[in-house]
């Protein structure tokens, strides 16, 4: 309310003292509330209050001019050193020479060997005989990922979910899923058994699975046959595919489908309808022989006298060849090329090898030899090796650079593990072999193929990425670096220098780069025994550093 000066009880109200403040008022008003504040306590205070909040905010709104720091007005320097530059560039030409050299010839190579069309993994684990019977097998994997997203949920909902009855309700019906019936698996098996015989006339309709000692189908299997053992001989007839492992595979009846085979002998009198893919010591096929499709070897002393209907793709110590060959031949030949007088080829030769090809009087060739002679020298001191070396470092430089960006912890702990190289090395020796039975004995049970054959992958991964360990450990040792990342990518840089230095040096491969790989094996175990079980190695360290 306005205050009026004859009534000494009556005091102005905000709005006038605010205008007052302002210099809104007109000036006999002004006077008045002036006069009057000097009198009243009351209305003074209200003056100094409503002074003082009208100066806070006039300063609040108010811009001040602060400085800029002078780090933000300094130029900015816009460069790379060379080293990062050298560096990145022969990274990249590690990728392109990993495509180039390795990948795009073996994908040409097996399109020239009658395995175009489908990729060869897919060919081999998906569209053949080697996929059947794995019914139990993707079950298990379901289980297995089922138990996983149960564990992992677990964890997870331990933290945010604090009521039981949700966490009850999940792993019900966990369980539940778990609980489900599996399929059915359509193959005969056949375990543990010293000598096995399907005998003539007798027909398995399903798929057959053996594994024994002494192996013989003389019978029909109206499906795959998939045998492991030391000796197999298939004189009856299989309209599927023939999978085999062991010391030797002997095929004198009729094979519908493929013939795939990993041992020490081969040799084939029958027929096979489509693809012979082969990796053994000795391989003999004789006149009366006959594979239907592409053939592809990889072994030793290898002998070829019957017919093959499309293209020949080996890698071999020394190949006779003396048939007919309706496709193209590839050879990689490290001891030399011999061709009989009754060799018969449609398609062109390309032949890799020490010496010139020994070709007989009488043989029918469609073209001349492309013949390629690699000279049996020193490769320390070829240009080309050097360059191959710039280009594996590049890669391996990649590899590091993705794996330091994927698990940067990680990666560092690899590092310092590494530093403790008498235990790394022990350590590492013990688990890569015992993890290299373990999943050979895992492929050859079948139904854990897809096991054995994930970890055969991991363990190569984990043993090219151990010299990436041991390199950034060089690093670390070498330049004292500090713990930004790109001290370590610097550091890892010049551990791979070293260690392909080393590498090129003669016979430095068994004395260096095998103890190299178990070393830093044996820091990824340490790693991730660390991570599982930090108190025992934290206590373990102790005593060691004691």
């Amino acid at each position: 309310m306005n205050a009026n000066p004859n009534q000494p009880n009556s005091h102005f109200d905000e709005m006038a003292c605010l205008h007052y403040l302002e210099g809104q008022l007109d000036r006999k008003r002004a006077l008045e509330l002036s006069a009057h504040a000097e009198q009243c306590g009351e209305c003074r205070a209200l003056l100094a209050a409503l002074e003082r909040e009208s100066r806070l905010l006039t300063r609040s709104m108010r811009e001040e001019d602060e400085p800029v720091p002078a780090r933000l007005l300094a130029p900015v320097r816009e460069r790379m050193p060379w080293a990062w530059i050298i560096s990145f560039g022969m990274a990249a030409a590690g990728a392109y020479w990993l495509w180039t050299a390795i990948i795009d010839p073996w994908r040409a190579q097996l399109n020239e060997a009658g395995f175009g069309g489908t990729n060869l993994v897919t060919m081999l684990f998906f569209q053949g005989a080697q996929w059947k019977g794995w019914g139990s097998m993707w079950t298990l994997v379901q289980v297995l990922a089922v138990i996983s997203m149960c564990v992992v949920g677990y964890f997870l909902a331990r933290r945010g979910l604090r009521r039981m009855n949700t966490i009850a309700l999940v792993m019900g019906a966990l369980m539940a899923a778990l609980l489900l019936p599996g399929g059915a698996n359509a193959a005969e098996v056949h375990k543990n058994e010293p000598s096995y015989t399907l005998r003539s006339g007798d027909t398995v309709k399903n798929d057959l699975i053996v594994f024994g000692n002494s192996i013989r189908i003389d019978g029909t299997v109206d499906g795959d046959l998939i045998a492991f053992g030391n000796n197999v001989t298939v004189n009856g007839h299989i309209m599927g595919d023939v999978i085999s492992c062991g010391s030797m595979l002997l095929i004198n009846g009729i094979v519908d489908g493929s013939v795939r085979f990993g041992g020490s002998m081969v040799t084939l009198h029958g027929k096979i309808g489509k693809n012979l893919m082969v990796g053994a010591g000795t391989v003999t096929a004789d006149s009366t022989s006959e594979i239907g499709w592409g053939v592809m070897i990889g072994g030793g002393e290898v002998t070829l006298d019957g017919r093959i209907g499309r293209d020949l793709l080996t890698g071999v110590g020394r190949l006779q060849l003396n048939g007919f060959v309706g496709g193209n031949v590839k050879i990689q030949a490290s001891e030399g090329l011999d061709i009989g007088a009754s060799a018969d080829v449609q398609g062109k030769i390309e032949y890799t090898g020490p010496k010139q090809p020994d070709v007989a009087t009488g043989a029918k060739l469609s073209r001349p030899i492309d013949v390629k002679i690699v000279e049996r020298s020193s490769k320390y001191a070829s240009s080309g090796s050097i360059w191959h070396m710039f280009l594996q470092w590049g890669a391996a430089f990649i590899f590091g650079l993705v794996f330091l960006g994927l698990a940067p912890e990680v990666f560092s702990e690899c590092a310092r593990n590494a530093g403790r190289y008498g235990i790394s090395i022990g350590i590492g020796f013990l688990f890569w072999v015992g993890i290299l039975v373990a999943s050979f004995v895992a492929c050859i049970t079948v139904v854990g193929l897809g096991v054995g054959l994930s970890a055969f992958l991991l363990l190569g991964i984990a043993t090219y990425g151990a010299k990436i360990v041991i390199a950034a450990w060089i690093g670390r040792m070498a330049l004292r670096q500090s713990a930004n990342t790109g001290a370590v990518i610097g550091g890892m840089a010049l551990g791979l220098v070293v260690e392909f230095a080393i590498r090129a040096l003669p016979y430095a491969f068994w004395w260096f780069a095998i103890p190299v790989a178990a070393w830093g094996f044996g820091a990824f175990c340490l790693t991730i025994y660390g991570r599982m079980r930090p108190g025992i190695l934290a206590a373990t360290s102790s005593a060691a550093a004691i």
